[in-house]
């Protein structure tokens, strides 16, 4: 790990009637402050501390990254409206297309994700209607893999969470990945595994050893009229420190599209699995008896895991993804969709090869197993060490090396 410091220091100093101005400098090459804000970098990575209030968090953001930002911003945008034939076409087609989702969604998302975006778009220039767009893509398109063990089925007990985004590498987002370390202002720090310009959170981790992430899970059970799910998530870091905190907050939400969300304690050693849609919820425990029931499920001891198929039947009988047709009655068999078959199968099998012996090398090497084409980020949580790839141009995440981090040191209080 390699940590470098930039910093101006002015000593005033008075002693017996002296009066003087001493004032220091010492510049080194990888570290940046803005504020209260600072760039770092740690075996390759780079990670950006943000504190205060949300508008000062955006603030420190968009100055620190300003660039970077920009940059993200436009290049996400410009790849979905890349699509269509006609450019002035394509633009409107596109901005509607977000717009109309940003809009149902903005009187549920809380006020400080607000101010947060408010002070992103001083910060860096970008006109906050961007942003709004860029922040209503996760509920319109995304897929993954996750799985937590802990107990019997890892060496020593340790819980290892893996959470691999599938989402489209085409996007070239992978270019602009960011660690995010975020202290807000009476909340819990957390570690925000994501990218310049976004503020929400697809994967993470926070100072009371909760970690998170999601998997797509397509259901005509949906709407936008809602807290995008990337909010709800960040809400989780925020102000859980529990298993029992965080399904309290996904089920008193007001949830959007379907989403399964894994969610890990590395202190008490143990997940869930939460599988939603705009009206339902259930919460899954390991080797859990209702999975037991379902022919397609694999339930297992000390082990959660998800691909985008849902379990629960009233769920299950609402989805789209996996193969699922909700004007058909009864549990569709979700084989032959690269979801069951690969993520959710390819899981099971390496989960149950590496039974008692579970580690995060082989956590890695289950998620290059199951890891598709379109694979942006693999993240390997097993408290304090988190595991970080990204993609590289074209190669997918799993493909590359892996970067460590230590969460315990990162979320240290800097008081």
């Amino acid at each position: 790990m390699s940590r470098t410091k930039s910093s101006a220091r002015r000593v005033l100093g008075g002693l017996l009637g002296f009066a003087g101005l001493v004032c220091c400098s010492l510049v080194t090459s990888h570290q940046s402050l803005v504020g209260a804000g600072e760039i770092e970098h740690h075996d390759g990575l780079r990670v950006v501390h943000l504190s205060g209030t949300p508008y000062e968090l955006g603030l420190q953001h968009g100055r620190l990254l300003r660039e970077e930002v920009r940059a993200s911003v436009s290049r996400l945008l410009q790849y979905f409206r890349h699509f269509l034939k006609f450019p002035l076409v394509r633009l409107l087609a596109v901005n509607w297309w977000l717009d109309s989702a940003w809009e149902k969604a903005q009187p549920f998302v809380a006020q400080d994700d607000l101010d947060e975006l408010k002070g992103l778009a001083e910060g860096s220039g970008v006109p906050l209607r961007e942003l709004y767009r860029l922040h209503a893509i996760p509920d319109r398109t995304y897929s993954c893999a996750n799985f937590a063990a802990w107990g019997r089925a890892t060496k020593g007990g340790r819980l290892i969470h893996l959470r691999t985004l599938d989402w489209n590498i085409d996007a070239g987002i992978q270019r602009f990945a960011t660690v995010f370390v975020v202290r807000p202002a009476g909340k819990h720090a957390f570690v925000n595994l994501g990218w310049a310009g976004f503020v929400g959170v697809l994967t993470g981790v926070n100072d009371a050893q909760l970690s998170v992430g999601q998997i797509g899970a397509e259901t005509t059970d949906a709407t936008f009229r809602g807290e995008p799910m990337a909010f709800v998530m960040r809400r989780i870091l925020e102000d859980a420190e529990s298993l029992q905190e965080a399904v309290a907050i996904v089920r008193d939400a007001r949830r959007t599209v379907g989403v399964n969300y894994v969610v890990a304690d590395a202190k008490a050693r143990s997940a869930v699995v939460l599988e939603t849609t705009r009206r339902h919820l259930r919460v899954f425990t390991a080797n859990d008896a209702a999975e037991r029931s379902v022919p397609y499920a694999r339930p297992m001891v000390d082990a959660v895991f998800r691909a985008d198929t849902a379990v629960d039947p009233v769920i299950r009988e609402r989805q789209i993804a996996s193969g699922g047709e909700p004007r058909r009655p009864g549990l569709e068999d979700p084989s032959g969709s690269s979801a069951y078959d690969v993520r959710y199968l390819g899981q099971a099998a390496g989960l149950s090869a590496h039974a008692g012996t579970l580690d995060a090398a082989a956590a890695r090497a289950i998620a290059k197993a199951v890891g598709p084409g379109s694979n942006v980020q693999s993240v390997v949580f097993a408290w304090p060490e988190v595991w970080v790839a990204n993609a590289q141009g074209m190669t997918p995440a799993v493909d590359t090396a892996y970067r460590r981090l230590d969460a315990a040191e990162l979320l240290q209080p800097t008081d």
